[in-house]
């Protein structure tokens, strides 16, 4: 499989048992050194290449298992993509996540092709079941403003001069930022690959690669440079100040490039917010290779992949954590300057990688929703109203815990271990209640009533506009030069909920006059189309 395809000799479709069972021991030796060999290769193949092409008139055998799986022999899955570029570690992490489960059901259904044969041959079809169709989840929409209001609030609540528990309970960004990045994984899951079904759409097999991820990076990035050029010369001003023009053009290349997250020391620059924009960019770029892998997993493989990725997410956090005893730290209330190595710290908290990781564990997460009820999988299991509940009192308890000091542990391990596995579990959860014919889960009809998705629907404006906005009230060099001196110096600490009124109604007005733009979206659609042409 790992090198060329040929058609099963006829032997083989007859008789299983002819070639599955030597007659002599000495005859399975060549087979025992050459098969793992060959499983290896292939997995290699299939995560960093792509399907190797079937001869004509043929499918491949992976797209055969895969298929008798579903009780559907010969049913196509898509057409293999063949001479994709190299995908990255992380993409290699969720196919390799898979081979051993693929492994397991190719011996599977090769020892059923007689079976199945003589089951076609006798004009017996297996039902055919029609996938529940997708509907909008509109509680995940409600669910990005809550994100985005807490992760604003976060940023600047200092100024509104907060009590200490207040200020313990709303500095926990670097907990709930991971969030979004689950999310993000999650809706490119649901976009892409099919309900009930072992198999990734259509279209997401068919539109190159450069294409399908141009696509979604313009989404953002538009309004993303808007805000560079609109507020360059508030950037501009203390880096040439302070550091002089090379390390400013340096910096406003970062930013324009969305490329700061991977310099731990740099990722805030300019508009300090947008690192996140950085790290999404990178998981996008492998979630084509990444999605049609989780795709066609069932869901035991799905689960062992979910392992992985946690594993790989944890071990970094339990290392920073170890060597600089920073165990119980709640480093969102700390000063820089007081933590034991902030360049590490920085990297477990901006680094692409990592957000890849838990970008791909929303999309495993998802997976194990749609294949509820598919042939072959268990069913969905019954959701009431504590199953959406509990993990949001579970989200908010450790929150408040923290704050309060009853539990103390890094921001980093209460991302991994208690915070981003509630979250999961609530998007599943609620994915779970909004599928079904009536909707009856109180939250997510709460989460679904036409205010709070408008809300929703201004969440990445205000992502994006808060930073510079808060920057030019409340960056003293800024500030001082603009106002004759801070907001809070002027007004005191009320002025953070003009603050905030402020960035709401900036963000409206941006989605208004430019996000929902048509000429933006054309001038964005002939760019994709430019820069696809290089590819």
């Amino acid at each position: 499989q790992g090198f060329k395809q040929w058609p099963l000799p006829a032997v083989v479709a007859s008789d299983p048992s002819t070639w599955m069972a030597p007659r002599h021991p000495r005859q399975a030796a060549p087979l025992l050194v050459a098969a793992p060999i060959a499983v290896a290769l292939g997995a290699l193949r299939v995560c960093f290449i792509g399907q190797p092409s079937a001869a004509p008139g043929t499918k491949p055998l992976v797209h055969t298992v895969l298929a008798a799986q579903e009780g559907a022999i010969g049913q196509p899955l898509g057409e293999p993509t063949v001479g994709a570029p190299t995908a990255s570690c992380a993409a290699f992490v969720a196919a390799a996540a898979g081979v051993y489960g693929l492994r397991r059901a190719s011996s599977v259904a090769l020892r059923n092709t007689g079976c199945t044969a003589t089951a076609a041959e006798a004009g017996e079809a297996p039902a055919a079941k029609q996938p529940a169709k997708k509907v909008r989840i509109t509680a995940f929409d409600s669910v990005r403003f809550f994100l985005i209001a807490y992760i604003v609030c976060g940023h600047f609540i200092t100024f509104a001069e907060p009590s200490k528990f207040a200020f313990k309970a709303m500095t926990q960004v670097n907990v709930v930022v991971g969030a979004f990045f689950a999310l993000s994984g999650y809706v490119a899951a649901y976009t892409t690959t099919e309900n009930q079904q072992r198999e990734p759409s259509a279209k997401l097999l068919s539109t190159p690669k450069p294409e399908w991820i141009l696509q979604r990076v313009f989404g953002y990035f538009p309004l993303h440079l808007l805000m560079c050029v609109l507020f360059m010369p508030m950037f501009l001003y203390p880096d040439v100040l302070f550091s002089g023009w090379p390390t400013a053009l340096g910096h406003g290349a970062m930013a324009l490039t969305m490329t700061q997250a991977w310099f731990p020391m740099h990722a805030e620059i300019w508009n300090a917010p947008t690192w996140f924009l950085g790290a999404l960019t990178f998981a996008t770029a492998v979630l084509p290779f990444a999605l049609p892998t989780l795709a066609r997993q069932n869901k035991k493989t799905l689960r062992r992949s979910f392992a992985i990725l946690f594993l790989v997410g944890l071990l970094p956090k339990l290392g920073y954590c170890y060597d600089h005893n920073a165990w119980g730290f709640l480093e969102g209330a700390m000063a820089p300057k007081s933590m034991p190595n902030l360049a590490m710290f920085n990297m477990q908290r901006f680094n692409p990688f990592f957000a890849t990781v838990e970008v791909l564990l929303g999309a495993v997460a998802c997976r194990l929703v749609m294949l509820d009820d598919a042939v072959g999988e268990t069913p969905a299991p019954k959701v009431n109203t504590l199953s959406t509940l509990l993990p949001v009192v579970g989200m908010v308890g450790i929150v408040l815990l923290r704050a309060t000091g009853v539990v103390a542990l890094s921001d980093l391990l209460t991302r991994a271990l208690i915070f981003m596995p509630l979250f999961l579990r609530f998007m599943m959860s609620a994915h779970r209640a909004s599928v079904l014919p009536k909707v009856v889960d109180p939250l997510c009809n709460l989460l679904s009533k036409d205010l709070l998705v408008t809300l929703g629907n201004l969440a990445f404006p205000i992502f994006v506009v808060h930073g510079p906005l808060g920057q030019l009230f409340y960056k003293k060099i800024i500030a001082t030069q603009v106002f004759g001196a801070t907001m809070n110096a002027l007004y005191g600490p009320g002025f953070f909920y003009a603050y905030l009124g402020i960035v709401v109604g900036f963000a409206w007005v941006v989605q208004k006059t430019f996000l929902t733009n048509k000429s933006v979206g054309s001038l964005s659609k002939k760019a994709v189309e430019k820069l696809c042409s290089f590819f």
